[in-house]
């Protein structure tokens, strides 16, 4: 998770250095912002004690977690139009990518097994508790997209990512320096615009 983090660092530094304001990244209007906080909020009851060991949450949790991330779409593609805005659509190809995953695999984002040896050493997946990462097998669909990459160790807190992540981390990124950067260059640039 920290390691997707980074570019927003990068992007929250580079607009500090070119005299951005980080005011003015709580005060840049986003649409539809209540949806993306209930979305986050039920992913953080529904994978956490006691909620994810309970029967209903791992037989039917999959599929409100995939209702969350089409929510976390809308509001991004809300926020895109009218546009275009490429951070916002960055951000909503990146998500797009891991709900497609999602939902031809059950509703659990396919994590493979070698990626979760070199980051952790082994699998972390228990199947007594709700999760939104499942084991890759031989018939899981479109594996090219599912957390298949390794964070490197010296990144705090490592993890396997998808390239969906990746679109979402340069999405997210690319809004923050926008709203971070002095106008004027961000106008040239046509970040936001």
């Amino acid at each position: 998770m920290l390691g997707l983090l980074a570019p927003t660092f990068v992007a929250v530094i580079a607009a500090l250095c070119l005299k951005g304001s980080p005011r003015t990244l709580f005060t840049t209007r986003v649409r539809w912002w209540p949806a993306v906080l209930v979305a986050f909020a039920v992913e953080l009851v529904l994978y956490n004690p006691p909620v994810n060991g309970q029967a209903w949450a791992i037989q039917v949790g999959p599929w409100i977690w995939l209702g969350t991330k089409m929510a976390l779409l809308a509001a991004l593609l809300r926020n895109a139009w009218p546009g275009p805005r490429w951070p916002w659509l960055v951000a909503a190809v990146g998500v797009a990518l891991n709900a497609l995953v999602i939902a031809l695999n059950d509703g659990h984002m396919p994590q493979a097994a070698e990626a979760a040896i070199a980051v952790w050493g082994a699998s972390h997946i228990d199947p007594t508790r709700l999760q939104n990462v499942a084991p890759m097998r031989p018939d899981t669909v479109l594996p090219w997209l599912a957390d298949i990459l390794p964070q490197p160790a010296w990144i705090p807190r490592p993890n396997v990512v998808s390239v969906g992540d990746l679109f979402l981390a340069a999405g997210v990124a690319g809004w923050v320096f926008g709203a971070m950067a002095p106008k004027p260059l961000v106008q040239r640039a046509g970040i936001l615009t």
